[in-house]
């Protein structure tokens, strides 16, 4: 575990996602869950250890699968986005429908099937601000990465927590994404606004701004690549010829080959039913 500033502290240690942990003297604040269940039962004791008091919320960045599985054990108050309300209402108890993200680091391991989601108590659509004390906390919508995307922003002790909008040696998540939104949130944090910041990526830990130069460059050839099949109106399997080349421009894990083949594979899918097909047929609906 990393301390990154005073009672901030970031665990990297589990598969998955990037834990964080807020402890404050009114209660803890806890940044996603780990999905195995040895792995939460480790994180609630080390957190048991450190608590000034009972009380314990949860933001959860986005509604991403690797990000979900655990959160109902963690036993807190589940803070998120409006709009993961509505899809973690609609994902099927199995966590292995096929109806729901491939290519998960949830994935490779041997995880119970049915789940109980945990649907956020506390909800908000821009901004909302949780004060312990005179130390603020703030949560912003950033829906370039994911419709329901946080950002988690300490400018107390200058720690920024941006889930999945910044994803380095792997493939990004792009179904639920917005590629024009995730670059202007990318341009943000380059831009003198968080000059200072500890930036912390939910996969990565913390990443030096410099390093998001790569992602720039990949988001801007998925988005041509998902452009150039709209306008052949070539069939969204012709996406998946993409893939190997996509793959090639990342410092990948090779051992994680296919299952990052598989995330790129569903998510170019993903992207372009949301943002193409779908959005023909509803214009044709409505004609």
């Amino acid at each position: 575990m990393e301390e990154l500033g005073k009672n901030i502290y970031l665990e990297s240690g589990f598969p998955g996602v990037v834990l964080g942990a807020f402890i404050f003297e009114k209660g803890t604040l806890m940044v996603d869950a780990p999905f195995r269940v040895e792995d939460q039962r480790a994180w609630r004791t080390v957190l048991a250890g450190m608590e000034l008091a009972s009380d314990r919320l949860l933001v959860m960045l986005d509604p991403h699968l690797d990000r979900t599985v655990g959160v109902r054990a963690m036993e807190a108050t589940v803070i998120g986005h409006a709009n993961s309300g509505e899809i973690l209402q609609n994902r099927p108890a199995s966590a292995r429908s096929q109806d729901i993200d491939a290519g998960a680091d949830w994935e490779p391991f041997d995880l119970h099937v049915n789940i109980r989601w945990a649907v956020p108590e506390m909800v908000f659509s821009q901004s909302l601000s949780i004060y312990t004390g005179d130390h603020p906390v703030h949560l912003t919508h950033h829906p370039g990465s994911h419709k329901a995307g946080i950002w988690l922003q300490d400018d107390v002790e200058k720690v920024l927590f941006v889930g999945d909008s910044i994803v380095l040696q792997q493939p990004p998540f792009l179904a639920w994404a917005d590629i024009d939104f995730w670059l202007e949130d990318l341009a943000l944090l380059e831009s003198d606004v968080y000059r200072g910041y500890k930036i912390v990526s939910g996969r990565n830990g913390v990443v030096r701004v410099r390093s998001i130069g790569k992602l720039k460059e990949f988001l801007s050839d998925v988005k041509k690549a998902v452009e150039k099949i709209n306008e052949k109106r070539a069939p969204v399997e012709a996406l998946f010829d993409e893939v190997p080349r996509l793959l090639k421009t990342l410092n990948i894990n090779r051992n994680l080959s296919q299952l990052y083949h598989n995330r790129l594979a569903w998510g170019l899918e993903q992207y372009y039913k949301n943002h193409f097909q779908n959005s023909e047929e509803n214009s044709k609906g409505e004609n």
